[in-house]
């Protein structure tokens, strides 16, 4: 069941710094650690999960990254691509006060997707906010169901990442 919390933007981004260490114990020092979801945008409303991204650079470092994530004690989806894997912080549903790794090839769409995202977010905070109402319209809707919360999100998501994408082009 999905439940939202206005989030607290500074006590997650010391959780971030928090994991952000322990994860730097297990990986090589120069590995790109970035806080991305909603606990990385102010003001919005989340399931308070701190989402972190670490890069890598071809598919040797992703595999020895994702040995190193394991012994921090992540577990991975059992679901694997070659160039992105999620992991959780523990085995069973996630909630409030977790935190999820998402390990991705830094030359992909999906590393740049996380990033340009979060950037939109942070430089448009009326669509930040935006995005924090429709997370609130679904469960008042009655949709609560994670898997379903997740698929009904997804389609704006998208269209947020495609318009942060267009945004970082006209910048350029």
């Amino acid at each position: 069941m999905v439940e939202l919390h206005l989030q607290d933007f500074e006590y997650n981004k010391k959780l971030f710094n928090q994991e952000k260490a322990k994860l730097q114990k297990f990986l090589p020092s120069q590995t790109p650690i970035d806080h991305v979801g909603s606990t990385a945008i102010p003001n919005m409303v989340g399931k308070n999960i701190i989402d972190i991204l670490v890069g890598a650079s071809n598919e040797q470092q992703f595999e020895e990254l994702f040995n190193f994530i394991c012994q921090a004690g992540y577990f991975p989806s059992k679901k694997k691509n070659p160039d992105y894997q999620f992991f959780a912080s523990t085995e069973a549903e996630t909630g409030n006060g977790d935190t999820h790794i998402h390990l991705a090839i830094i030359e992909t769409e999906r590393y740049s997707d996380f990033l340009s995202l979060r950037d939109y977010l942070l430089s448009n905070p009326d669509v930040a906010h935006q995005y924090s109402n429709l997370k609130k319209q679904l469960l008042e809707a009655g949709i609560s169901n994670r898997s379903n919360y997740k698929k009904q999100k997804s389609e704006y998501v998208s269209a947020l990442i495609i318009q942060a994408g267009k945004n970082s082009k006209e910048k350029k």
